[in-house]
């Protein structure tokens, strides 16, 4: 019978010896180690010999003797779990099932079930089962300040251990014991970059080569010369000098300055008058300069990398793009609580109007759904970024992948998830030695490759895309103006 049953507060990293005389005598004690794998779990003491004493050559350990090989062992502890899948009638029966199934599960982003294989690690090794409990999701909070989801849990110490990891914020610390980190959390706005979405970013207008400023000067310019030659003209006229050469009226001036401007020269023969000449001569060298200048910003435009399209919260808001977000707990607790007035704005202008009875991507969406409406282009879907690389993989040709762009994070502070056990947990020393040993020997490496798939890499190169309609109205709208 274990004489050390009655020990209250006895725990797995307690640091308790009793010495027990090995002979009548009290001259040499057996020195024992006493603790328990949860004692909150029903669970009795165990102990063992690690040395013993003697008055003549003090405290002899056990040769070999390892405080973390005697403790390894749980002897099927039952511990109590939490995990986060987001989906209805889920018992702890079936998440072994569904997070060790290959492949994605709804309700189940991959960081879960990435962490759910390095928690069966744990398992394995130090020989325990777990009780899972389900949430929906990681956090939350109710009027009354009561903590919901994952981490309401783990905070009031209702579970021993969790199946997924957080988002490290410092402040998580003082809950929260972290005993690993290598998932690294990219997430970010993801589209394909289309002829329609390169024009509305200005790429494919004829203003896009010259700033505001510039097409201004150009104008006041253009204003300038036909007001001196009308000048010119005028006073010509008054005086009544002689020209042979020409003495036109002031709207064959008017198509000079518009052929020259289109570098195609002047309508009919120059003025022999020298002040007409220079006006003529110091407007063609201008509109060349100009012209240089705007053919090459088309050119270079057309010969470097294609367009970038947005990137920031604020212009996805103002794009034309159609958004979407993951259907996942994270993003619908972050538009619930967010203070930041950009994700409020694109809430407001992008996911609050009703979409119902419209044949588009749904506000909320899974990976299988999001992923036809981003290869048909026009739409922007808000994910982690691992979860669908290997569904676009399947589905893009080599043309569209190498369109893909991404945009900013709504977790733009975030890149990083730990795995927890709640605050001062008698498991977290022992956890923390035996996950350090995983990454020595490859495990770690081997469940991250297995889990976190690559972005598809670009091996087609640029497509050229035929000029459309929209690119060229402007063009047709002035050839209507000359009717």
């Amino acid at each position: 019978m274990n004489s050390f049953s009655h020990l209250n507060g006895v725990q797995m990293n307690s640091d308790i010896t009793v010495a027990l005389p090995k002979n009548a005598s009290d001259e040499s004690f057996d020195l024992l180690a006493v603790y328990s794998p949860g004692r909150h779990l029903c669970k009795d003491t165990y102990q063992y010999k690690y040395g013993e004493w003697n008055m003549k050559n003090g405290v002899i350990v056990v040769p070999g003797f390892s405080i973390y090989n005697e403790r390894a062992d749980f002897k099927g502890l039952r511990l109590r779990g939490v995990t986060v899948i987001d989906r209805n009638n889920v018992t702890s029966e079936d998440v072994d099932r569904i997070l060790s199934a290959a492949g994605r599960q709804q309700g189940v982003v991959l960081f879960i079930k990435y962490h759910y294989a390095i928690l069966a690690i744990l398992r394995d090794y130090h020989n325990f089962t777990i009780h899972y409990r389900i949430a929906r999701g990681w956090a939350g909070r109710l009027k009354s300040g009561f903590r919901l989801g994952l981490l309401g849990i783990m905070a009031r110490n209702e579970a021993d251990v969790a199946t997924t990891g957080i988002l490290h914020r410092t402040n998580r610390h003082a809950e929260f014991d972290f005993i690993h980190f290598s998932w690294e959390f990219t997430t970010g706005f993801l589209y394909r970059m289309t002829p329609q979405l390169r024009d509305s970013s200005g790429s494919g207008s004829f203003w896009t080569p010259f700033d505001g400023m510039v097409w201004l000067a150009s104008a006041v310019t253009v204003i300038t010369v036909l007001f001196v030659l009308k000048l010119v003209l005028l006073i010509i006229s008054k005086i009544k000098l002689y020209e042979p050469t020409r003495n036109g009226p002031f709207m064959s001036y008017i198509v000079d300055v518009i052929a020259t401007i289109a570098q195609q020269g002047s309508s009919n023969q120059v003025s022999g008058r020298i002040s007409i000449r220079i006006i003529i001569f110091s407007l063609l060298f201008l509109t060349l300069l100009l012209y240089n200048y705007y053919t090459s910003s088309v050119v270079g435009g057309l010969l470097s990398s294609p367009g970038k399209g947005p990137y920031t919260i604020k212009e996805f808001t103002d794009s034309p793009l159609t958004l979407s977000f993951h259907d996942i707990g994270y993003n619908k607790v972050l538009f619930a609580e967010s203070k930041d007035p950009t994700i409020r704005e694109m809430y407001r202008k992008k996911a609050e109007p009703s979409r119902e009875g419209k044949n588009t991507i749904p506000v909320y969406a899974d990976v299988s759904t999001a992923v036809p409406y981003l290869k048909q282009g026009g739409y922007a879907f808000h994910c982690e970024f691992t979860e669908v690389f290997e569904e676009i993989a399947n589905q893009f040709d080599a043309y569209e992948i190498c369109e893909l762009r991404t945009g900013a994070s709504l977790f733009s502070d975030l890149n990083i998830i730990g795995m927890i056990l709640p605050k001062r947990s008698m498991y977290s020393e022992i956890f923390k030695t035996t996950l350090i040993r995983a990454q020595e020997i490859g495990l770690i490496k081997r469940n991250l490759r297995r889990y976190r798939p690559e972005k598809p890499t670009c091996q087609a190169g640029s497509r050229i895309h035929p000029v459309e309609f929209h690119s060229v109205r402007t063009a047709f709208a002035i050839l209507g103006d000359k009717r």
